[in-house]
């Protein structure tokens, strides 16, 4: 029996994924080299181009014409101006820039190169790159842990403009963000809801960097950053704790162990509120997502690569928060326009 004859479509569709690692890095390149904020004033010539971002002209004419393959850039006559691509990335003050430079950067495109590895041995493996764990990697990588962070704050800015509209945090008084990041989630609470205040509980790197948010949005007079690790305990006094995109990063039992000092630090009665993805326990036919559905198995096993986590569906999370010592309320989807989420709502027993 010969071999089976090629799908040309399919074939076609496999070779596009298969060369897109070089599209990424393409997109990377041009934002390290702020190829967009040159043009973004007007046309330019390679030359001029070139002397602007001390760059070889003839290697430089070469990598524009593959940007504008992207339409990242197009040339024009003996001149290159922004393609639509390109004027998205310095759109929305340039965090597109640093989502280029973050995402597909060596401490996540490296590790990936263990995919296989990771499934052959059912857990994560070859854990370092330059000799550092995930975290511990930014804290050695200052410039990447910058471009990281402006990633996840650009994520978790049009999250939070969503779970304003969809949870009501009137009526607190002293909210946590436990490991909130640059506290973009925390500040656009403290944004909507004027009368409370805040506290970001973060590493001291990632603190140090969250001060210019607070200051920018004039909520820095409501919010207390304090140092610590989630890990080991969480501060007391609060009346809500959230946690966002954080216990998907954690094996079960680092989660159950988050989620069980949060136990520990809240009052009875207190309020926790989970903002994860997540998978539905039910999905009717006409729920499917397929963008959603791939979005979600590739962080999945992505996270599970990485840190050893991964995206539980809705009943794990019930049972896991249960256990800790919280009565779930409710678990409810929302889309914040860019990213699907599952907002759990639970009380303190």
């Amino acid at each position: 029996m010969g071999a089976p004859e090629a799908d040309t479509d399919a074939a076609t569709t496999l070779r596009t994924i298969i060369t897109s690692y070089i599209f990424s890095q393409i997109v990377r390149a041009t934002a390290q080299l702020g190829i967009t904020e040159h043009l973004a004033d007007g046309p330019r010539s390679v030359d001029a181009l070139a002397e602007a971002i001390d760059a070889d002209p003839d290697a430089l004419r070469r990598f524009l014409r593959s940007a504008a393959s992207l339409d990242l850039v197009r040339e024009k006559g003996d001149t290159f101006e922004l393609g639509p691509l390109g004027a998205a990335m310095e759109a929305d003050h340039g965090r597109l820039k640093s989502v280029a430079m973050g995402i597909v950067g060596p401490n996540l495109t490296r590790r990936a190169e263990g995919f296989a590895e990771v499934v052959r041995a059912g857990r994560r493996v070859n854990t370092q790159v330059d000799g550092y764990e995930f975290w511990e990697y930014y804290d050695h990588h200052e410039e990447e842990a910058e471009h990281y962070a402006v990633t996840m704050s650009h994520v978790t800015a049009h999250c939070a403009q969503a779970l304003v509209r969809q949870y009501d945090f009137s009526g607190f008084k002293r909210i946590a963000d436990v490991g909130g990041g640059h506290g973009n989630l925390l500040n656009g609470v403290l944004t909507e809801v004027p009368d409370v205040h805040g506290v970001l509980y973060e590493r001291a790197e990632v603190n140090r960097r969250a001060k210019a948010l607070f200051t920018e949005a004039g909520t820095a007079d409501r919010v207390e950053l304090i140092d610590g690790n989630f890990l080991q305990e969480i501060p007391g006094g609060c009346d809500l704790y959230m946690i966002k995109s954080t216990l998907c990063d954690w094996d079960d039992e680092n989660a159950a162990r988050i989620v069980g000092n949060i136990h520990r630090a809240a009052e009875p009665g207190a309020t926790l509120v989970v903002v994860d993805s997540m998978i539905a326990d039910e999905v009717t036919d006409d729920e499917v997502n397929p963008v959603h559905a791939q979005q979600v198995s590739a962080i999945d096993f992505a996270v599970f690569a990485t840190n050893g986590g991964k995206v539980r569906p809705q009943s794990e999370y019930r049972t896991m928060i249960d256990a800790a010592g919280f009565d779930v309320e409710s678990i409810t989807p929302f889309f914040d326009g860019f990213t699907h989420w599952n907002l759990l709502v639970a009380k303190r027993r």
